[in-house]
């Protein structure tokens, strides 16, 4: 068996110009997509939100889990949701009554922002967490992290849910640096669409994110376990001599 083509020859960058990435090899794409599943099915970790299929639930959890551990999340998802159900009873608690939760994580500063996001809920959309990303983007405390996030994981989009790990790990495989903040820097997101399986949209996002989590961390990766070490642009030069 022949080993799987090199990043040189399997890559190439369209001029600059054109900002977007070529592919050579369309079966090596597709062989990291799956390895990365197989590595997930045995190692992913179960969180509360990930069995949701509720749009406001959803995204109850993303925005909980901005820039906060899912373990620390999780000790409260359940006991938010019971209090706070629904968009309409978020908008008529008192702000207190939501910083209670908050200050568990220590962000009593998101409560303002949770019950303005029930309010808008409400008043403009009826209740209902809106599909669009145009709707999104317009609650407050919805970014385009979040939107994607609810797409995929509430409405099934196939989508790529890009943040600063996912491009962590997308850059560390395929040698890419970012060009600013990295989940702004648009190749990042092009590799991610490429990579996804169709169909398959909700598992291969979790993949990645739990693989950065546990693996692919900040720092020092755990390339010793990593199932595609042997595509990664990172692993091939950290085994260079000099």
């Amino acid at each position: 068996m022949h080993p799987p083509p090199s990043l040189t020859e399997a890559w190439r960058w369209r001029p600059a110009e054109m900002g977007e990435l070529q592919f050579l090899n369309r079966a090596r794409p597709a062989e990291i997509s799956e390895r990365l599943l197989v590595w997930w099915r045995r190692n992913k970790r179960n969180f509360p939100w990930r069995e949701e299929r509720d749009p406001y639930r959803i995204m109850v959890a993303e925005i909980l889990l901005q820039r906060t551990r899912a373990e620390q999340v999780k000790k409260i998802y359940r006991s938010f949701l019971a209090r706070f159900p629904t968009p309409e009873s978020l908008a008529g608690a008192r702000e207190e009554e939501i910083e209670d939760f908050f200050s568990r994580l220590g962000l009593m500063w998101r409560a303002k922002k949770m019950k303005a996001l029930g309010e808008a809920i409400v008043s403009r959309f009826g209740g209902l967490v809106p599909e669009s990303r145009e709707e999104l983007l317009t609650l407050p405390g919805v970014g385009e992290y979040v939107a994607s996030a609810v797409q995929v994981f509430a409405f099934g989009r196939d989508m790529a849910v890009v943040d600063a790990n996912v491009c962590r790990v997308l850059g560390r495989i395929f040698g890419v640096r970012p060009k600013g903040e990295a989940r702004r820097d648009r190749r990042f997101a092009e590799i991610a669409r490429s990579l996804l399986p169709p169909g398959g949209a909700r598992e291969f996002n979790w993949a990645v994110i739990d693989f950065a989590s546990s693996v692919c961390v900040p720092g020092k990766p755990k390339c010793h376990e990593c199932p595609i070490s042997f595509f990664c642009k990172y692993f091939g030069n950290e085994k260079e001599p000099g």
